[in-house]
């Protein structure tokens, strides 16, 4: 009965079927792992910002006293996280497109490629972005303190560089693919 089924399945059929069996499940693990990403993250976010307690001994460890903040400075420096986040979450969108279109079997095509590139792209936007806008989370949080007494601090994490340098990677992929998809488009209209 198997076999009666199998035969009257089209070669791309049999193809997109074997191809689900091999990367179905990483697909649909990275599929809800990206949305599960985004909901840590905004918890995350909302968590530390409602709370002094964890607020000024993080920017104590950075020499930056904060202490006797406004709820208001707090919203605005929560305002920057959340559009932070919300760079994230595009680049999250992108790669939740990215695996659907690779469970549907669009893999090596330009399509592909440009999920690919918009999720490296909006990851290396959200990096960037949250580097540049540490300084201006200082001056919010110390806008409270008398004249002289702001502070602009500038600091990088360790992970910042390995984050920058895998998107980037990732958005040289992309291109690389989409260069291979129009390679292989191009071949196939000869054919």
């Amino acid at each position: 009965m198997t076999d009666f089924f199998d035969s009257t399945l089209s070669l791309d059929d049999r193809r997109l079927d074997s191809l689900r069996r091999r990367i179905g499940w990483l697909c649909q693990a990275l599929r809800f792992a990206l949305v599960a990403y985004c909901l840590w993250v905004l918890f995350a976010i909302v968590r530390f910002w409602s709370d002094d307690a964890l607020i000024v001994p993080r920017f104590a460890s950075l020499k930056v006293d904060v202490e006797g903040m406004s709820d208001y400075q707090r919203l605005g420096a929560f305002g920057v996280s959340f559009v932070i986040w919300a760079l994230l979450v595009a680049a999250c969108y992108a790669g939740w497109r990215l695996f659907s279109g690779y469970l549907e079997g669009r893999i090596f095509t330009p399509d592909a490629a440009g999920w690919l590139r918009s999720l490296a792209l909006m990851g290396l936007i959200a990096a960037l972005v949250d580097i540049a806008a540490r300084p201006l989370m200082s001056l919010i949080l110390t806008a409270h303190k008398a004249t002289g007494a702001h502070m602009v601090s500038v600091y990088l994490r360790p992970e910042d560089l390995s984050t920058v340098m895998l998107l980037a990677t990732l958005l040289a992929l992309a291109h690389i693919q989409k260069t291979a998809a129009d390679i292989a488009d191009e071949h196939a209209q000869i054919v």
